[in-house]
């Protein structure tokens, strides 16, 4: 057969890179090529030089090439020669359909498609970077909590884009996700995407155990029939439980023993894993696995939603106690933090006696307090709430207009995160909040 390329009408950059940490291979029968994979410099399509590997898959290779006509790096997919039966050259074909009508800075894009040596192949943007499995790898047991929700922000968005189009994943993992050099992810490999083209669908179980839906993993008959735009909800729960903890949800030596534990277990919730994760992510994650499609997340939008609601209450305050003297700044600092903080609880106190009572009464995740105040002043107070358990954590914010460094050594001696010295920019006051909030949950990870 003669070697045709054809291409598809859209311009974006994307590569694929192998299968990433334990129990992500796929139900999927892998074999090698029996034609040899193109070896380096080797033109396909006429116009793609090969530069050399970049990964594989269950259904074929990836290549880094040079498109020379355009001048520019791409990625060329191969379906693995061995695979010559029709319905995985047109589940291969769908792939290349899928991420070509799909225009979205989240997802992998397709430029042609054509055939070398009797082999279907189709041609990517070539993206610099990694994967997200590699990341993980990199982050050690406890990954930065800000830079997953980032990622899995990405995620959410492209994966919404796919729903969009009418297609489904199948095969939602971190090594299908791609950090580029700007930590951009994008969601790639399609090789399991199912979407009903010309009415027609492929038959076949495909998936990777460590992230497959119940629904999935313990189908009867036809188990496409029974995937759908919920087990990629499922699945990107389980991304985001490992994202967030470095751990799976469910994990065993066997895959069937994984897929039992997906069917029937719960997993541990995230804040018991990580204590610095807040409740609201486990209502995030909990609600993402339910065992039953019809009790779960409705859709990706619907957990992009929680999840950006969940990262907004892990980076603001819940509560701010503020106990200062002078009734003017007292009303305006109330007014300023209400501002910057709507979701936060608010009390403003004139004394250290109240500030105290208020903290026993409903504990704060923020204290801002003047440092002179009549009968018990900052100094006080500050001794006071660090003998508390629940003010273990809780950056103490002291403001004054007389104070120096004599006092802050004393302050910081007795547990004070900052010092700030009137007058003081309202700006700088919410600036100095999330500052001392994000030192605080940093060192409750390292001591974790």
């Amino acid at each position: 057969m003669s070697e045709t390329t054809r291409p598809f009408h859209r311009e974006n950059p994307t590569t694929q890179r192998s299968d990433g940490p334990p129990h992500t291979s796929g139900i999927v029968n892998r074999r090698v090529f029996e034609q040899p994979v193109p070896t380096v410099g080797e033109v396909i399509g006429g116009c793609y030089r090969v530069a050399g590997e970049a990964g594989r898959g269950a259904m074929g290779v990836v290549l880094r090439a040079i498109d020379e006509q355009l001048e520019r790096r791409v990625a060329v997919k191969l379906l693995h020669s061995q695979l010559r039966d029709d319905s995985l050259r047109e589940r291969f074909l769908m792939e290349a359909r899928t991420m070509a009508m799909i225009d979205h800075p989240n997802v992998a894009s397709v430029f042609a498609f054509g055939e070398h040596r009797g082999v279907p192949y189709f041609v990517m943007e070539y993206v610099e970077g990694r994967t997200v499995a590699d990341w993980l790898v990199e982050s050690g047991p406890q990954p930065d909590i800000l830079s997953a929700l980032r990622i899995l922000e990405d995620a959410c968005r492209g994966i919404g884009a796919i729903h969009a189009a009418g297609a489904i994943h199948r095969d939602i993992k971190p090594s299908n996700l791609l950090l580029d050099n700007e930590f951009r992810t994008r969601v790639a490999d399609f090789g399991l995407a199912e979407r009903a083209l010309d009415g027609s669908r492929i038959h076949e179980v495909a998936g990777t155990v460590a992230y497959m839906a119940p629904e999935i993993a313990f189908s009867e008959g036809e188990a496409r029939a029974n995937a759908s735009q919920l087990s990629d909800v499922y699945a990107l729960g389980c991304v985001a439980y490992e994202l967030l903890t470095g751990t799976l949800p469910f994990e065993s030596d066997t895959d069937m023993g994984i897929m039992l534990q997906h069917a029937t277990e719960v997993p541990l919730p995230v804040s018991l894993v990580r204590p610095e994760l807040t409740a609201a992510f486990d209502r995030l994650l909990m609600r993402a696995l339910e065992k039953k499609p019809e009790r779960r997340t409705p859709s990706v939008q619907a957990f992009l939603q929680e999840l950006l609601a969940a990262r907004q209450r892990f980076l603001e305050p819940l509560r701010i106690l503020v106990a200062e003297d002078d009734d003017d700044f007292r009303e305006l600092l109330g007014l300023k933090l209400a501002q910057e903080f709507p979701g936060a609880s608010i009390e403003c106190v004139a004394d250290g006696h109240a500030a105290i009572r208020a903290f026993d009464a409903d504990p704060a995740s923020v204290v801002l307090l003047d440092l002179q105040m009549p009968n018990l002043d900052g100094v006080d107070v500050t001794a006071v709430l660090r003998t508390r358990e629940a003010a273990t954590l809780v950056p103490i914010l002291v403001i004054t207009a007389s104070g120096g460094p004599a006092e802050w050594k004393l302050m910081s001696a007795l547990g004070a995160d900052r010092f700030l010295v009137k007058p003081v920019p309202l700006d700088d006051v919410v600036q100095t909040i999330r500052a001392a909030m994000k030192e605080r949950r940093d060192a409750a990870r390292r001591q974790a």
